[in-house]
């Protein structure tokens, strides 16, 4: 009996294709997530705290501090720990830190935020936010850092503030 080889399957091609598309999926779903957020999130916006904004190795970027991590840095105990708080909205949607979350009822104008704490430091959504070359002096006036958060506290980055709260 003869055996066609060109129709024989090779296992580990298909194997790499179904792992590619699921890979490929994945990350499809990933942004698609994102996309939502950003469409459809609560607006919070936190006032930022200075840090230098150059990296020769990454191009032109602003590091993110947030002013809210310095009463949540006070509030956490541990040097590594995942978990949630909850900040008022107050005037402009500027966030104000009300503490760690303990399973309460939120008022109307309270959201849930994650946070981690890695070494001592506390991280929300971004630490670093990218922008074209040449922009620097721009990017140098930002004072707030307006996010998107859903209803279990993920945040996502949407813009860049000055400090009348005007896009930049």
């Amino acid at each position: 009996m003869k055996v066609n080889k060109s129709l024989k399957l090779d296992y580990a091609s298909v194997w790499v294709v179904v792992t590619a598309l699921t890979i490929l999926a994945l990350i499809n779903v990933n942004i698609y997530q994102q996309e939502q957020l950003l469409a459809g999130g609560d607006v919070v916006i936190f006032e930022l705290a200075p840090v230098d904004p150059r990296s020769l190795m990454q191009g032109d970027y602003m590091a993110l501090n947030y002013r809210i991590a310095a009463s949540l840095r006070q509030t956490v105990k541990e040097e590594n720990e995942d978990g949630l708080f909850v900040i008022n909205i107050a005037n402009q949607g500027v966030a104000q830190f009300v503490g760690i979350y303990q399973g309460e009822t939120l008022q109307t104008d309270q959201r849930l935020i994650q946070y981690r704490v890695r070494a001592g430091q506390v991280k929300l959504a971004s630490n670093a936010f990218f922008f074209e070359e040449g922009r620097a002096d721009e990017f140098a006036l930002s004072k707030y850092g307006e996010f998107r958060v859903d209803p279990a506290g993920k945040l996502l980055l949407s813009q860049m503030l000055d400090k009348d709260f005007n896009p930049i």
